[in-house]
């Protein structure tokens, strides 16, 4: 399947394409880009027959193509679009296709010619010296030292997986003089195995075929498995793809570490170059607990700087008190969410566009910094969540993750201020000779999706409905200086508020007209206490 490599600051993530992908500010893109001088909907891409086009839906700042700018594109492997400060490359196929595809796991009737098992979780311990009488086992045992300690010395402290993966497939092939390795790691969202490395003995790619019934035997069982002579074993004869590789022998083991399967590693002999022993099986799962040791290192590493990372943004879009609960586990965000009842917020900067060209990038980044410092402050004094930024348009959330009393009473009070808190940030870009800055808010009120959505990769805390698309048109609709509100927000107010109806107007996507209001005045005082 194609896929889109996105490279901005952040680094890169891939994301797989199909159909039509949209691209842009917004966050309801297939690829959402955070960048300021990205538009809120800047491009799609779209299949036509076997081909896939990249069109810019007239996009401020453009998109483009070895400097030149585009507008619609047929694409071509290994092309890179630039939008703003955001690289976009191209691939025909995904890296985990081109492996895949190299990788057949054919369905064998049983697993009769198997020769050897080893249970990896019950896996022979060292004996002390003096107990040891076999100057044979004494020599094994001092080759899986050996052997071992080469191979963590070849991998290192590397923290990633793909390095220490081609590290390990080299490092066996040459130990075990094999004709070919397969590494296939558990993708935890599938549930399916993956291949990661496919390597030969004299270093390039080639097809492999791997037995689904081994697999299953070795993931379920967590058993190391040996066999071999499959090439004369007449009831193996329906692995035809085996047979037609000249396969003579085959070791298989889990990568497995404290209980937890990772993946395996598969590795064949052809006839006339290897045939595995119960020795190679036992210092082939000796090598393979190293590599799961190292897989769960590395696994542990992307924890600890995902947690880390979490805990940042999470500072950054939650109130301190509540950044506290999620880290110890006391409010979870489930993947996947729950319905609740919120209030939510849009506040989008007005002329935004025009101001960005007329002023240096560097110094657009370093306004909208200021600019949401000040907005974040007056979020988190209402108690409200920043769900997230769209260039120069923010997100809020009231009554998530922590439930609140009276969210739609906070989302106005909080809208009202950020109006008031904004006029006396102007004063100061006046004195300095700035641009003004203004904003339009819109709320709205109702049942939303709330919770960790997104990949096992990339998680973020948000929510999806109806309610948050009819509060995002209604911001569209608020002029500069305006705080805007549905009929379900106004409802929601304890003591009402000072408003003037606005005429219905139809919000594009949303059937049917709908009501809205322009707020001038809460007649309470929500803001929570200190």
């Amino acid at each position: 399947m194609p896929e889109i490599v996105v490279r901005d600051k952040h680094g890169e993530h891939s994301h797989l394409i199909e159909g039509t992908t949209s691209i842009g500010r917004h966050p309801r893109s297939t690829i959402c880009l955070h960048d300021a001088l990205v538009s809120k909907k800047h491009a799609i891409i779209h299949q036509v027959a076997e081909e896939y086009v990249y069109e810019d839906l007239g996009s401020s700042n453009g998109s483009f193509l070895d400097g030149v700018r585009i507008t619609k594109h047929k694409l071509q492997d290994g092309e890179e679009i630039t939008l703003g400060k955001v690289t976009l490359v191209f691939h025909a196929e995904s890296e985990e296709d081109d492996l895949a595809s190299l990788v057949n796991i054919s369905q064998i009737a049983d697993i009769s010619q198997v020769r050897d098992r080893i249970n990896v979780e019950k896996v022979e311990r060292f004996l002390p010296e003096r107990q040891v009488s076999d100057l044979g086992l004494l020599r094994t045992d001092y080759e899986k030292l050996r052997l071992g300690h080469e191979l963590l010395q070849s991998i290192g402290l590397d923290n990633s997986i793909a390095s220490v993966l081609e590290q390990v497939s080299n490092e066996m092939l040459r130990i075990f003089s094999a004709a070919r390795c397969v590494i296939l790691l558990l993708n935890p969202s599938t549930e399916k195995l993956v291949p990661k490395v496919v390597r030969t003995m004299d270093g390039v790619e080639d097809h492999a075929s791997v037995s689904a019934s081994v697999l299953k035997e070795v993931q379920e069982k967590k058993t190391a498995l040996l066999l071999s002579d499959t090439s004369s074993d007449e009831r193996f004869s329906e692995a035809a793809s085996l047979v037609m590789q000249g396969i003579h022998s085959v070791m298989c083991a889990p990568i497995m570490h404290d209980g937890e399967f990772f993946g395996v590693v598969h590795m064949d002999g052809q006839k006339g170059v290897s045939t595995f022993t119960r020795k190679d099986l036992q210092l082939f799962v000796g090598i393979v607990q190293s590599v799961a040791m190292a897989v769960a290192n590395a696994h542990l590493i992307r924890k600890i700087e995902h947690d880390a990372r979490s805990k940042a943004q999470f500072e950054r879009l939650l109130s301190p008190s509540v950044v506290e609960q999620v880290m110890s586990g006391k409010i979870t965000l489930e993947k996947g969410g729950k319905l609740r009842d919120v209030t939510i917020l849009f506040a989008d900067i007005r002329g935004f566009t025009p101001m960005a060209r007329r002023i240096k990038a560097t110094d657009v980044v370093a306004m909208l910094n200021r600019y949401f410092e000040m907005i974040v402050d007056v979020v988190f004094s209402h108690g409200g969540t920043v769900d997230k930024y769209i260039g120069d348009e923010i997100m809020v959330l009231f009554g998530a993750p922590v439930k609140m009393d009276h969210p739609a009473d906070r989302a106005v009070a909080c809208a009202l201020e950020m109006q008031s808190a904004l006029e006396n940030f102007n004063l100061d870009r006046d004195r300095h000779g700035d641009d003004k800055i203004e904003i339009g808010i819109g709320i709205n009120s109702g049942e939303v999706v709330v919770g960790a959505i997104g990949s096992s990769h990339t998680m973020q805390y948000t929510c999806i409905g109806d309610a948050v698309n009819i509060a995002s048109r209604l911001t569209e609709t608020a002029k500069a200086g305006q705080v805007v509100i549905s009929e379900h927000t106004l409802a929601d107010l304890t003591d009402g508020a000072k408003y003037e109806e606005l005429p219905p107007v139809p919000l594009k996507g949303i059937d049917g007209n709908i009501k809205s209001y322009l707020v001038r005045e809460l007649l309470t005082d929500t803001k929570p206490p200190k």
